[in-house]
């Protein structure tokens, strides 16, 4: 049931499956609508620690692709700056 300021209790079974104590931060939304509830990590950053670990990409490799972008980037700029002189 949900009460006149929209609350409602989460079943036991449902915390204890979930993990959720009092103070947890639940995320909602709703996909093919059915609504979703998440249960969100105390220290997100902690909990995303490795997240990507499956790219298998170095630092080094992230640089590497950093700097190419950034070299299209510049590039890029250098023909707008062109453009912009031959037509002003």
């Amino acid at each position: 049931m949900v009460s006149v300021k929209g609350q409602t209790v989460i079943p036991k079974e449902v915390r204890e499956a979930l993990g959720i104590e009092s103070h947890s931060r639940l995320a909602w939304s709703i996909r093919d609508g059915s609504a979703v509830v998440r249960v969100m990590p105390e220290d997100p950053i902690a909990a995303a620690m490795g997240a990507l670990k499956h790219l298998k990409l170095s630092t080094a490799d992230l640089l590497k692709e950093r700097r190419a972008d950034k070299e299209k980037e510049e590039a890029q700029a250098d023909i707008e700056l062109k453009r912009w002189r031959t037509t002003s």
